[in-house]
């Protein structure tokens, strides 16, 4: 068995080495070992400083299932929401998926019979579980047309309405939404192949969805199965649509019984393909598997870059980037402030 030795840079802070996807479905091929100084290849993603992981020379492979697509310029492989065709070194693998190894209950579909008892153990209409605004505004769009008709649960940080105070995230949040009838489960932004864990979370916890963002969802989920806002094109019309649904036992019902995705076994096709792009990689030499250009101008700009990662850390970038975000926020507030003066006019 071949032994391979890889890291990990710029995750969130509780990415488990051990077993996350990826280490799972590589030491089922090879002898994996752990090393933070001399990996012989190296899985990155842009949450910790922008370019940390180029302090490795190894083969690096980009995850993200944040809004960033890939600089080949930096990386050698990419996996994440683009589905980008450029020889050997993409592959596209939503966030949604990323914890699904090993679960069986995403594929299952349920009986009418257990579609009824769920929905009478629903105590609320509609949840709303979000720690920011949006630049597009559409979230919020919605969850104010909702409003109108009932009330939603807004227990996140974002427009909270909970008694005391109470906020959920996205470590405790699920056994809330399991009693709530729709989920807004609605993207920051709307961009093809973009979609998040904020579907599958819904549906996880028995609910519909009530989905904004990728204008491809449809090419995963069964449309059958949740309320896209692609299918109707104003915020209004979705809304219509959710009450309907909301008012007709039969329809709500039909909904939850239907598969979420468009294929049967999706999740396994997708953790094979996954896992054959990923032993594509490992299967080669460590000089073999380089991808990015590493010689004269691709050089420079990656030394450039290494300036730049470094420069991140100093106290006047530090103070630079909080005046930044100072007036943004600024021109959020003032922006909302003269929305409802026109409102009001």
């Amino acid at each position: 068995m071949k032994t391979v030795k890889i890291h990990f840079v710029g995750f969130w802070p509780d990415l488990d080495f051990e077993n996350n996807i990826f280490s799972v479905l590589l030491k089922r091929r090879y002898n994996v070992v752990f090393d933070s100084v001399d990996p012989d290849f190296l899985f990155c993603s842009p949450l910790g400083e922008p370019f940390d992981y180029m302090k490795y020379d190894c083969p690096r492979i980009m995850y993200t299932g944040e809004f960033l697509t890939a600089n080949f310029n930096t990386i050698d492989y990419f996996i994440g929401y683009d589905d980008i065709s450029f020889g050997d070194r993409a592959f596209r693998f939503p966030l949604f998926l990323f914890d699904k190894l090993g679960d069986t209950t995403s594929n299952r579909t349920i009986t009418e019979d257990e579609a009824v008892k769920i929905l009478k153990d629903k105590e609320y209409f509609c949840n709303y579980i979000f720690g920011h605004d949006t630049e597009l505004g559409v979230r919020e769009k919605i969850l104010e047309g909702l409003s109108a008709y009932k009330r939603v649960e807004c227990a996140g940080r974002h427009r909270n309405n909970m008694p005391g105070g109470k906020t959920f995230n996205m470590h405790n949040k699920m056994p809330f939404m399991q009693k709530c009838k729709f989920a807004i489960a609605a993207e920051s932004v709307r961009y093809p192949g973009f979609t998040s864990e904020k579907i599958g979370h819904a549906f996880d916890a028995m609910s519909i969805p009530v989905y904004f963002g990728d204008p491809d969802v449809g090419k995963d989920f069964n449309e059958d199965a949740f309320v896209d806002y692609n299918r109707y094109k104003t915020v209004e019309a979705m809304v219509e649509k959710v009450i309907e649904i909301d008012q007709r036992d039969d329809l709500y019902i039909h909904m939850l019984c239907q598969n979420r995705y468009n294929q049967a076994r999706y999740e396994e096709m997708m953790f094979d393909k996954l896992a054959a792009f990923l032993y594509h990689i490992f299967d080669q030499d460590k000089e073999e598997a380089y991808r990015r250009p590493r010689f004269y101008c691709a050089e420079r700009h990656e030394t450039y870059l290494r300036h730049y990662n470094d420069m991140l850390g100093t106290i006047p970038w530090k103070i630079d980037r909080k005046m930044r975000y100072l007036a943004w926020r600024w021109r959020k507030i003032k922006g909302s402030d003269e929305e409802r003066g026109l409102l009001i006019q």
